[in-house]
């Protein structure tokens, strides 16, 4: 006659406590690596707007305190004609990024070259689970 099945004894508590304790870790840096690719996505899709002149498509990666006022008109004199990144972000622990980028651009009734430094600065939202730019678009 065969023998019964065996059942699994559930683990200790102080062991699931342990198991618990060493999974914490592993869930923050889950969460940090999302944050990194999310900001990542966020920043190429905005440089990539902001290189094409696609304003309005820049315009929505903004918080929403920085959109208001905001005249988009004034920007179509603008044909920037290159977007380098100066330095990297870095993901503070406030969930914050600033990056520096320099700017080539013509403001197309001049027909002039001009390059300015832009500061941005990037705040993850948790409702939204996005980084959103919050110091506006390039002051031209």
């Amino acid at each position: 006659m065969p023998s019964p099945p065996r059942v699994a004894k559930p683990a200790p508590l102080p062991a699931l406590m342990l198991a618990a304790v060493i999974a914490l870790p592993g869930c923050a840096t889950v969460e940090r690596d999302r944050q990194a690719s999310a900001l990542q996505y966020s920043t190429n899709a905005y440089r990539e707007a902001i290189r094409w002149g696609y304003w309005r498509a820049a315009a929505e990666l903004l918080h929403p305190d920085a959109q208001e006022d905001l005249d988009l008109a004034a920007f179509e004199n603008i044909r920037v004609t290159g977007i380098e990144l100066v330095g990297p972000a870095a993901i503070t622990p406030e969930n914050t990024a600033a990056r520096l980028v320099q700017i080539d651009y013509v403001l197309e009734d001049e027909q002039r070259v001009k390059r300015l430094l832009d500061r941005q600065d990037w705040r993850w939202d948790d409702t939204r689970k996005a980084w959103l730019l919050h110091s506006g678009l390039p002051a031209f």
